[in-house]
């Protein structure tokens, strides 16, 4: 399942402990800490940047949103296995309509290079950063084929996020042999 692939580019403490408060600011009425709203918009931002991904050719695909589905399951999944409560993350696959709305809307309003210029501003910890890399070269990466609008999205994110050509060349390079090894 390609999203499961997705899913092993997405280890760390940071995925584990965001996922559990991206789902819970999700919930009407959600309470969370100034700094739990700020970790839960940091991963909502490494989805966005899968996303941004999926649509760099102009259009998203169902293949493309089945996929950015099974990635998020995956990761919901890892989480649970680290102690998260089931009910709670799969908050998220619930709202998947409704986040992917948003970040449609946003890329119709502002174009995806604006997008990738929010995304970078709102990834703020260097893991969390590295993991949106990742997460999107394994979107361009999961067919085998790398369009060139992708590998200017890519490249156009890397440079956002504040990775020099050897240090972004590394995370593609790794993330690419991560999928190769699942």
């Amino acid at each position: 399942m390609l999203g499961q692939r997705l899913a092993l580019l997405s280890t760390g403490e940071f995925p584990e402990r965001a996922i559990a408060l991206w789902a819970r600011s999700l919930a009407i009425g959600a309470e969370l800490s100034v700094e739990e709203w700020a970790t839960a918009g940091e991963l909502e931002a490494v989805f966005e940047s899968m996303y941004l991904m999926a649509v760099a050719d102009g259009e998203i695909a169902r293949d493309e949103v089945l996929l950015l589905t099974q990635s998020l399951e995956a990761i919901i999944s890892a989480s649970e296995r680290h102690g998260g409560s089931r009910f709670e993350l799969t908050l998220p696959l619930l709202k998947l309509g409704e986040v992917l709305e948003r970040f449609s809307s946003a890329v119709a309003t502002s174009g995806v290079a604006s997008r990738i210029d929010d995304v970078a501003r709102r990834l703020v910890s260097a893991e969390s950063r590295c993991l949106a890399l990742r997460l999107a070269a394994g979107v361009a990466f999961v067919d085998d084929f790398v369009a060139t609008a992708e590998m200017q999205a890519l490249d156009a994110l890397a440079r956002a996020l504040g990775f020099d050509h050897e240090d972004a060349l590394r995370e593609l390079k790794e993330a690419h042999a991560a999928l190769m090894r699942a």
